[in-house]
């Protein structure tokens, strides 16, 4: 249910769909590379969702959160920074495709350790 994605497992992801009946429930994740993994709703040989986090904080002070979904199924994405705790949250609506997510201001990166 939960993807651990980035350096160590970082940042917890979690996804969960609804259908225009109301069906409902979690995404079951499957883990691809450190950074990359993807969500499968209905049936595990069809993946809905793909997540990806990025080390950005040489570019711009962040880490970045990408998704693409292959659905029409509402559909909310969450990913914690286990190391700070701070949650943030994306959402699509039913009936409408997934639109790209390509958030590169996500999680900001720990200020630099004072001298």
């Amino acid at each position: 249910l939960t993807l651990c994605l980035g350096p160590a497992g970082r940042f917890a992801v979690r996804a969960e769909w609804r259908t225009t009946t109301s069906a409902a429930g979690p995404g079951r994740a499957r883990p691809l590379t450190p950074d990359t993994g993807a969500f499968w709703f209905f049936a595990g040989d069809n993946l809905e969702l793909m997540v990806k986090v990025l080390d950005g904080c040489v570019v711009n002070g962040h880490w970045w959160v990408f998704a693409g979904g292959l659905t029409d199924v509402a559909t909310r994405i969450e990913v914690t920074d286990r190391l700070t705790g701070v949650r943030r949250e994306w959402t699509s609506p039913v009936g409408s495709p997934f639109a790209p997510l390509q958030d590169t201001l996500a999680f900001a990166c720990e200020p630099p350790p004072s001298s």
